[in-house]
């Protein structure tokens, strides 16, 4: 809840997406005048009902489990900015083409800006090359409806070369400058091949990625600078990857844009609570919808995104199969309204009890199974007619760093030193190339060590547990897989960028 001297302006429910308040009303408006801000925010964790992620209240104490200590209060950016009395509150990029760009504006009028106009401002779309200021597209649309801006020879955006375009939205009244990348995907089969594959571009990239947690040891959900966000998606590029899975976290946007900017691809997550059908209550399943309604809409800008993971392993999906009014295939359709034009995993984990549950039904876009350690043939996911296979998490290998550990250290592979570390895991890239030649994805648990979990090529601190030669032998490994699997264009023609 929120107040400006006194006065209730506010509140919110929601621990992942933001809130716009018009505090205009409460002000003073004498020269000179100091203002009163008072933030209640209540947060009880997995105490309550809201999807919380990764957090427990308990962990600082008791850690294990694969949770870490919780974040309460305000942890992304807050911000203070005049705005005109009618103005863009919002656009909306859809970025799904090959040569065009569907771009829609919200506006806000006040209440006296409506009174005084007597019809919806209408809104410029100029579309730019990045750096430029020469229009290469243009369109005019009324709030709410959508413009086509027609790109001539395009420049897509994809791993190795993630080409952003810049654009412009303008009223009588307010302006406001964003940019996009366009590039299509989608499941399908590539010519001469009997294979559900994901396409990014009409061809099949193979994605190697990491599982990010993105937890900081003196911030936990907070990164302590804009370069440290900037640094997590660089280290994608260094070991040789194209792809993060974002951990059941949805990072502020700077963390996306520079995922835009460095052509690496995210799989999102949705936070997960942890309930079971028997100990659920009824607020739960509408908190999760409203989180879930946020984070796409908030996020789904961003062409780096190509995936939304919407539950994962069987943290809480089954109290939406016990449950009539929104079961699974609903929730589904509504991720489908939202995002039509991105991928659905259903579910990373792919559980015996999921299979079970799920058996004939072929939800969302991806077969997805875990193995931890390594990789292994008996647990291999098998694409299907209208899904395509991922090994949603592996790994887990781990060489403990003494002054860089958070506390006592776990690993699902205990390994004695950094480089037996580095050989266990390209021991398992090695197993990937050997024997799933219908696999499409795969994911290493993790990027950095996190709290107990010590199984991060960099280390909590950040540090990198490697020298220059084993990170290039990571690389390089890496790198071998994505060339396997990948169709020959993007093999010859795609790497990863350094930009």
């Amino acid at each position: 809840m929120f107040w400006v001297n006194g006065r209730e302006i506010g509140n919110h429910t929601g621990g992942f997406d933001g809130i716009d308040l018009d505090i205009t009303d409460a002000l003073c408006h004498k020269d000179g005048a100091l203002h009163e801000l008072i933030v209640y925010v209540y947060d009880p964790s997995d105490l309550g009902f809201q999807p919380k992620g990764k957090q427990r209240i308990t962990a600082s104490q008791y850690p294990g489990g694969g949770q870490y200590t919780s974040t309460s209060g305000i942890w992304q950016t807050v911000w203070l900015e005049a705005v005109p009395t009618t103005y863009i509150s919002a656009i909306s990029l859809d970025q799904n083409s090959a040569d065009t760009l569907a771009v829609s504006a919200a506006v806000v009028q006040s209440a006296a800006a409506a009174r005084s106009s007597a019809v919806d401002p209408a809104i410029t779309f100029r579309a730019y090359e990045r750096g430029g200021t020469q229009v290469i597209a243009t369109g005019t649309a009324s709030a709410g409806a959508t413009a086509l801006l027609k790109i001539a020879m395009p420049r897509l955006w994809e791993p190795g070369d993630p080409y952003l375009y810049d654009i412009t939205a303008t009223t009588a009244t307010d302006a406001v400058v964003s940019y996009f990348g366009l590039r299509t995907i989608r499941v399908g089969k590539e010519e001469h091949s009997s294979m559900t594959r994901p396409l990014l571009n009409g061809d099949f990239t193979f994605f190697a990625g990491w599982l990010d947690q993105s937890w900081w040891p003196d911030g936990q959900y907070t990164a302590p600078t804009d370069e440290a966000l900037a640094s997590d998606i660089a280290a994608v590029s260094m070991f040789g990857l194209n792809m993060v899975r974002l951990h059941m976290k949805v990072n502020p946007e700077r963390w996306y844009y520079h995922a835009d900017r460095m052509g690496v691809v995210v799989f999102q997550d949705m936070p997960q609570f942890f309930v079971k059908p028997a100990a659920a209550v009824p607020e739960h399943i509408p908190a999760f919808i409203a989180d879930l309604r946020a984070m796409i809409v908030g996020r789904k800008n961003h062409p780096s995104i190509l995936q939304f993971t919407v539950t994962n392993e069987d943290d809480c999906w089954p109290i939406f199969n016990a449950t009539a009014g929104y079961d699974l295939p609903r929730l589904l359709a509504l991720v489908r309204e939202l995002a039509p034009h991105h991928l659905v995993d259903m579910n990373s984990g792919g559980s015996h009890l999921w299979q079970k549950a799920t058996a004939n039904a072929s939800l969302g876009d991806v077969n997805d199974f875990h193995s931890y350690p390594a990789p292994q043939a008996n647990r291999d996911p098998n694409a299907t007619a209208t899904q395509y296979a991922m090994v949603g998490e592996f790994g887990g290998a781990g060489a403990f760093v003494g002054g860089h550990m958070w506390a006592n250290c776990f690993a699902y592979l205990t390994v004695d030193t950094p480089l037996e570390e580095a050989q266990a895991y390209i021991n398992m890239t090695k197993t990937l190339l050997a024997w799933s030649e219908h696999l499409s994805a795969s994911v290493y648990t993790q990027i950095t060590d996190v709290e107990e979990e010590c199984d991060g090529f960099l280390n909590y601190d950040r540090t990198n547990k490697f020298n220059a030669p084993t990170t290039k032998a990571i690389a390089a490994a890496n790198q071998a897989v994505i060339r396997a699997h990948s169709s020959s264009r993007v093999a010859e023609n795609r790497g990863v960028s350094s930009n």
